[in-house]
């Protein structure tokens, strides 16, 4: 519930599609034995063979099938290796966006759907996780039951709203909203203190909008402002089925979105709330409370249970002076209504189904241009791996991940580190002083690969088949408790952000570490039948993205201890801000659908560790190749094309256009043609491998081209 709003205070980078997706991939490796200088062994090798690359064996149909021959690979790389299967593969109809990612995702929902069917089944002993992510799946799918309760499950919450008479009522409602996920105005979180990573402070950050970004409340364009209209109907239509009369209830509507334009006004764009430095501003509870005057933080803490709260990084100071002033501009009814809009926009889903209808019709119709939901199954696993992902995840490791894969996914991992540390030892534009801090933070990642070592433990959480959103709203309280319970304690180094399951990957800066849940190395991004150029160009790309993080616009602020620290000279840090300004520029003149353009400024860190991933990533084919010849397989490809293809069908995805603005004006990834085309263009070893010749479409002119590793 709150996942969908909240920002994200750990300053962690995923390989995602969206902020919220990722890449998949079952290793397989072996053990690596020394060889002669120029090469290292096959990341499939064993110890008793040979050191070759390996290649396929006949002609691998699924690989050549997706090739639109009619493109030239010199014009549109993207469309030359996925034409076939773009034109071939229809988004289904509950899907803003359909591709390799989200097939891999949605086997995995299958999988974890039986899972949940099986506990559900079971007589399972009270308080065990098989016992709580039973119960929580079977009341979620128990819709007759959904239905009869109708409004019932919210009934106490809008009573406490009602009964708001001043603005200290409305601070303490406010408070307790916050401990179930609901981030009116504003969330509340606990995170590490930037500037000393082995302490957990608290987290104010901006929030309060019903809309995904604050440009979507002034952007002048004609989309933009259907999107508004419709906002307003929207939220006229959810407060009729509150009982609210439907002209009354318009004026409401309209209130309220003048209090979220306000609140969007006062908000920081997302391109600034990449940079840890404008979003770090740590205040005692004195200064806070001087401040903003009009809102008793003391009151808050002692609200949401949590009194002895001494420290808060206020991310956007801005915003919360603003805010301070418009609690006594607004009227208190106004305000009552803005939290009703906010109780129900976050409950709806979990409610009966005009709720989720209506829900639906906004969510998912005009914002991404979805044609139907999600079936309800789909809906519930989401829930139950939202609320207890980690007691899921203990299942789902058992049947989707063994040892042995993890052993061997380190093992990948270790090989991309020692490649990525030879290249750090290289770099010319990268000073001794440089260099060595940069190497002391590489030598200092962690690397979590599958699973945690140590599983939450969900003993408090009451879980039954009462009632459904009873369940989702408990399952919220005890994770914003188990998170404020972190303030003033040492840092949880075992604690993961992501679960088992998840089809993504993350590098988190405050913990100087690199994450592989075990959902994204499954098939068929890195298949163990297929050969290393092909592994390498998708999986492998993923690891040195996510290692690359590490020294992006964001990780180059934080050393090897988490700490934001400046450990650039003057002159490298002039240097790798001249070719991240190389990377805006390229990236602000895609066109994405439309007039829509990418921005540059927000895409920047993630196309910087998508050029650095697919760069190391060929560097360790390099070392595997050697001085071997680079003999065609049996569709006439050398290894170096195959890792390019590879690379480029990993991000195969048709999106509807709906979702292509939102992703344009919210994600700080490219989209996926542009994560392939605009990598590629950087790229002189995917110009010699394709005899890209100029004249040419895709290639960038050389003096334009990002020379990061």
């Amino acid at each position: 519930m709150a996942s969908k709003k909240v920002f994200f205070v750990a300053i962690a980078a995923s390989i995602a599609l969206t902020t919220v997706g990722g890449i998949a991939n079952s290793l397989q490796a072996a053990s690596i034995t020394k060889s002669k200088a120029n090469s290292v062994p096959s990341i499939s090798e064993t110890k008793t063979t040979k050191t070759q690359l390996t290649q396929p064996s006949q002609s691998n149909d699924g690989f050549v099938a997706s090739i639109d021959k009619t493109t030239s690979p010199s014009d549109d790389f993207y469309q030359y290796a996925n034409g076939v299967w773009l034109k071939n593969t229809p988004i289904p109809g509950e899907y803003d966006k359909w591709g390799v990612l989200n097939i891999i995702n949605d086997k995995n929902l299958t999988l974890v759907r039986n899972l949940l069917e099986d506990a559900a089944k079971k007589t399972n002993k009270p308080g065990t996780p098989d016992q709580k992510i039973g119960d929580f799946y079977e009341v979620g799918m128990d819709v007759k039951k959904l239905e009869a309760e109708d409004l019932k499950p919210i009934a106490d919450e809008l009573s406490r709203i009602d009964s708001i008479k001043t603005l200290d009522d409305l601070r303490i409602d406010l408070a307790h909203l916050h401990t179930f996920g609901i981030n009116a105005l504003f969330s509340f979180s606990s995170g590490q203190d930037f500037k000393d990573a082995t302490v957990v402070i608290g987290q104010a950050f901006q929030g309060g909008l019903g809309l995904p970004e604050k440009d979507y409340y002034f952007n002048q364009a004609e989309r933009f402002k259907k999107i508004r209209i419709e906002y307003v109907n929207h939220i006229t239509k959810m407060l009729t089925l509150l009982g609210i009369e439907a002209t009354d209830a318009r004026k409401r509507a309209e209130k309220i979105m003048e209090i979220e334009t306000a609140l969007a006004e006062a908000s920081m764009a997302n391109t600034d709330l990449r940079d840890p430095e404008k979003i770090y501003h740590k205040m005692n509870v004195a200064q806070i409370t001087e401040m903003t005057p009009r809102f008793s933080w003391s009151t808050y803490f002692s609200e949401i249970g949590f009194p002895g709260i001494h420290e808060v990084n206020v991310g956007q100071p801005e915003f919360f002076k603003k805010l301070d002033h418009q609690l006594s501009a607004v009227p208190i009814s106004a305000w009552k209504d803005y939290l009703r809009w906010h109780l129900i926009d976050n409950t709806a889903p979990y409610l009966s189904s005009k709720f989720v209808d209506q829900n639906f019709e906004f969510h998912g119709k005009i914002l991404t241009g979805k044609k139907e939901n999600l079936p309800r199954w789909k809906r519930v696993v989401n829930a139950t791996n939202h609320a207890m992902g980690e007691a899921v995840g203990q299942i789902y490791v058992r049947t989707a991940f063994t040892p042995e894969a993890k052993a061997k996914s380190l093992l990948l991992v270790q090989k991309l580190r020692e490649v990525l540390k030879e290249d750090l030892t290289t770099l010319e534009w990268m000073d001794e002083a440089t260099r060595k801090n940069a190497i002391a933070k590489l030598d200092a990642f962690a690397a979590k690969i599958g699973y945690p070592d140590k599983w939450r433990d969900y003993g408090t959480l009451k879980i039954n088949r009462e009632s459904y959103l009873a369940n989702v709203l408990r399952a919220e309280k005890f994770e914003f408790d188990r998170n404020l319970a972190k303030i003033g304690k040492p840092v949880d180094r075992s604690e993961w952000l992501m679960t088992p399951q998840t089809v993504n990957a993350y590098y988190w800066s405050e913990m100087n570490e690199i994450v592989f849940p075990a959902g994204i190395l499954q098939p068929p991004i890195f298949d163990p039948k297929a050969d290393d150029a092909t592994n390498l160009g998708a999986m492998g790309m993923v690891i040195g993205h996510e290692m690359t993080h590490g020294f992006d616009d964001q990780g180059s602020k934080f050393d090897a201890k988490g700490n934001m620290k400046n450990w650039w000279s003057e002159g490298d840090l002039t240097r790798f801000k001249e070719r991240i300004a190389l990377i805006e520029k390229q990236y602000d003149g895609y066109v994405v659908v439309g007039d829509t353009h990418l921005k540059g400024k927000l895409v920047a860190g993630e196309a910087a560790a998508d050029l650095g991933g697919l760069t190391i990533a060929y560097k360790a084919l390099q070392k595997i190749l050697g001085d071997s010849p680079r003999k065609p397989d049996a569709d006439g490809f050398t290894p170096e094309q195959r890792f390019f293809i590879s690379f480029a069908q990993a991000w195969a995805t048709n999106i509807r256009p709906e979702k292509e603005h939102m992703m344009a004006a919210t994600d700080p990834h490219p989209t996926p043609k542009f994560r392939v085309n605009g990598t590629l263009a950087n790229m002189d070893a995917f110009e010699k491998a394709f005899s890209v010749k100029s004249p040419n479409k895709m290639m960038l002119p050389k003096n334009e081209r990002c020379y990061l590793w």
